[in-house]
């Protein structure tokens, strides 16, 4: 169960970058959508070690997820759903995972009918479309979207594990929000990445990060992450000489406001 799960996690990675690889429009709500019913199985996986008195880690191989054209990808994506269907077991929770992933193969052989057109996500344009950003303004803007996407990531696995290892349903539910949250700037940030040509997955994320000993130090610590995250994206907004883009990281400064609300409230819970 535990290399399903492994398997489960580069797979959902897969799907998303996926999706963050190709311009906004259909294709890329379809594949965006599939990748949210994977790390929901994900989600059911781990519940179900859980449950067994096992435990979870993130580790995962080294992914590869260039490619040069729209038809290599839906290429890659089906035989990636094609193998790991080799791991899955007899039960109603590998039942549902593999009718899911039976219509998402029969989607994406539709997308092959479509015309084939190039993937310019890989290729280190260093451009953002539309714009004429300063070589300051783009080094500014570069630095931020590795860094901020590693950290949404990290953020992404480290609530996961914490709802699961929780009886406490508001915290739970907090820890829920905040991974929507979480979700959200990843998905702006590797957007604009991709737009830039620089589409990357994040590194992995030690295991010492996610199963951590102490809540109440890991939520004060995320406070005062979250401050950091606020003043970057201030000076960030400064930086980049283009009011649209400013207005977007002064948007998600706002947002983090209300994250440090969320984690203070979970502070309360275990008061």
């Amino acid at each position: 169960m535990k290399k399903v799960f492994q398997k489960k996690h580069e797979l959902w990675l897969k799907v998303l970058y996926g999706a963050f690889s190709i311009p906004k429009g259909e294709i890329f709500d379809v594949l965006y959508d599939f990748s949210l019913i994977e790390f929901r199985h994900l989600k059911w996986l781990a519940k179900d070690i859980i449950k067994n008195s096992d435990d979870i880690d993130f580790d995962r191989e080294n992914i590869e997820i260039k490619v040069e054209d729209f038809h290599e990808l839906v290429d890659k994506l089906i035989d990636e759903l094609l193998a790991i269907e080799l791991y899955y077991q007899k039960s109603e929770l590998f039942k549902r995972i593999k009718n899911d992933e039976k219509y998402m193969i029969t989607k994406l052989k539709e997308f092959k009918k479509i015309k084939n057109f190039k993937i310019e996500a890989f290729d280190r344009s260093m451009k953002y479309p539309n714009k004429e950003l300063d070589k300051t303004s783009l080094d500014a803007l570069t630095l931020f979207l590795f860094e901020e996407s590693y950290k949404e990531y990290e953020l992404i696995l480290v609530y996961l594990y914490s709802s699961l290892h929780t009886d406490n349903v508001k915290l739970y539910s907090i820890y829920e929000d905040l991974i929507y949250e979480s979700m959200f700037h990843l998905k702006s940030f590797a957007i604009m990445q991709s737009k830039m040509g620089l589409l990357s997955l994040p590194r992995v994320v030690m295991e010492d990060i996610y199963k951590f000993k102490d809540l109440k130090k890991f939520l004060l610590d995320g406070i005062e992450e979250e401050k950091g995250a606020k003043e970057q994206c201030k000076a960030l907004a400064a930086a980049v000489k283009d009011e649209e883009l400013s207005n977007f990281f002064e948007f998600i400064n706002n947002q983090e406001d209300y994250h440090i609300t969320l984690m203070q409230e979970a502070l309360d819970c275990i008061s």
